[in-house]
């Protein structure tokens, strides 16, 4: 276990920049908010943002950072939240899968194989903490169902706010697993209660939950109502079945994760099949069956909901089928009858996570690099300009040309980074285009509404208006910071003509030695 602890945070510390597709536009939103709050270059930041005082989800990754920036930096602020992040986790489920195995099993060690995902490299924050709070709701749950008291009702409480503000899709999974461990809590077959006491038990439990989770359930409803409802529509998606075989969301940076992903994967689904034993000798209920009951509500999501609803792309496959894993985990934990082939399967999990470290350190460290790279440029921008960032290698380059990450967009927002260095505003700030997060780009200003044309300043190649934009807003972008810029762009029209906008008003003042990072500033 402390082995599996420290590689968690090796992987976290030793890169320069623990960088994430999203990651640095949370940071940079963090400074903002953190600034606003002190009264610190706010003549600048007012005229873009706005800060969004309404109790909407996702907003937890965004102000917890911004209270670090009180005692650090915001590179070290980004450490410590996504060291918050691992101890959270990893503290979580080894509770929840220890107090479902009954004890101590080398099967707890499949918890390390869960931490990294391809969700918390896209830089999913949120809902990468949603997911470790997921453990201790149901954890603090299943302890207030055995001893209600005060203390365990707080602990229900705190964990089921935290996840609500963190994501709505664990928060629903959350919910849907205490209730459905109401439900087989009271009827589980080695109780020796009569009929009418357990549905007396079952209400009991019920209505606490439903207090525990009115308010939220509250706030959920106006969310939605408000974002336009959930716009679902149910299909078959069986070819999502393959990619739960492969396991494929546990993949972070690299093609060379692909092999033990699916060892995981197939492991995981193996000792998932194995617990059908249990039911060799008839069906009886057990306590716990409510996280199969999960398992079975998680699956139907994962292959019947389409990837976007809510009128935005919500990515369920990526974000579902980790969930499908954990619970099959929960399962493996109290339905499998034999020890030895838990402890075989969790000593093999462990090994895959130790080997999918060894891979994945070294490609962080060249993307931390290449972020200096990035950073490079920063003497050379004044403070409280308005920079532009164009990527060109969203999955990175390192010092010799070769791609760093094969298998994430780990640059996406990697220029975002300036903007936590030194007073500015970075136009490609997606988060404050959502309306969710809070910060918000003011309507006036907003980089995606006035200054992006044809394909848009995300896509690849970008492309912006930038003489529409000062037309528009009032706003002159001062620098163009260019990443990775590829020559084979200007074969696309849109990219050429705003190629040349750029050659016509700006002229280069920093070309980094590596050739990677190349800034313009207005002439």
């Amino acid at each position: 276990m402390l082995l599996g602890v420290a590689c968690c945070l090796v992987a976290v510390w030793t890169p320069a920049y623990f960088l994430t597709g999203d990651g640095p536009c949370h940071v940079e939103n963090a400074q903002i908010l953190h600034d606003f709050w002190v009264n610190h270059n706010t003549a600048l930041y007012s005229r873009f943002f706005e800060v969004v005082y309404l109790p909407n989800p996702n907003w937890m990754s965004t102000v917890v950072m911004a209270l670090l920036l009180f005692v650090v930096k915001g590179v070290i602020a980004e450490k410590i939240f996504i060291s918050v992040y691992v101890l959270l986790y990893l503290g979580g489920f080894y509770l929840l899968l220890r107090k479902l195995n009954g004890g101590n099993s080398w099967w707890l060690l499949s918890i390390f194989i869960f931490v990294f995902t391809h969700t918390l490299f896209k830089g999913f924050y949120n809902f990468s903490f949603s997911i470790a709070f997921y453990f201790w709701v149901v954890w603090c749950w299943l302890r207030f169902m055995e001893r209600r008291n005060l203390l365990n009702g707080l602990l229900v409480t705190l964990f089921t706010g935290l996840i609500f503000f963190t994501h709505l899709l664990a928060f629903v999974f959350a919910a849907f697993t205490c209730g459905a461990l109401i439900v087989t809590y009271a009827f589980a077959a080695d109780t020796g209660i009569a009929l009418k006491q357990r549905f007396v038990c079952l209400f009991k439990a019920a209505a606490f939950l439903g207090l525990f989770l009115s308010p939220f359930l509250i706030i959920m409803r106006w969310f939605t109502e408000k974002e336009g409802g959930m716009q679902i529509k149910l299909e078959h998606h069986f070819r999502r079945l393959k990619e739960l075989a492969e396991f494929n969301y546990i993949i972070n940076v690299q093609e060379q994760e692909v092999l033990f992903a699916k060892v995981a994967g197939i492991t995981l689904l193996l000792l998932g099949g194995l617990t059908l034993l249990r039911f060799r000798k008839g069906i009886k209920i057990h306590r716990y069956d409510g996280f199969l009951l999960s398992l079975l509500f998680v699956t139907f999501v994962y292959l019947s909901f389409p990837e976007d609803f809510m009128g935005r792309l919500i990515l369920i496959t990526m974000r579902a089928q980790l969930f499908v894993f954990i619970m099959m985990a929960c399962c493996v934990s109290y339905m499998l009858p034999s020890e030895k082939i838990k402890n075989a399967g969790g000593i093999v999990l462990f090994g895959c996570f130790l080997v999918l470290c060894f891979i994945r350190i070294p490609c962080l460290v060249s993307a931390g690099e290449a972020v200096t790279d990035i950073n490079s440029s920063i003497p050379c921008i004044k403070p409280n300009s308005v920079v532009l960032p164009l990527d060109f290698a969203p999955n990175g380059k390192d010092k010799n040309g070769n791609m760093v990450a094969d298998r994430n967009w780990l640059f996406s927002h990697a220029c975002q980074y300036i903007g936590t260095i030194k007073p500015m505003v970075v136009l490609d700030n997606y988060e404050a285009n959502m309306g969710y997060f809070p910060l918000r780009w003011k309507p006036e200003t907003n980089p995606y509404l006035h200054l992006s044309k044809a394909q848009g300043i995300e896509e690849h190649p970008p492309c912006a208006d930038l003489a529409g934009y000062k037309h528009s807003s009032g706003v002159t972008v001062d620098y163009i910071l260019m990443w990775g810029f590829d020559s084979s762009a200007l074969k696309n029209e849109n990219f050429n003509q705003f190629y040349s906008e750029i050659n016509a008003g700006y002229k280069i003042i920093y070309r980094s030695a590596t050739n990677r990072t190349i800034l313009y500033a207005k002439e």
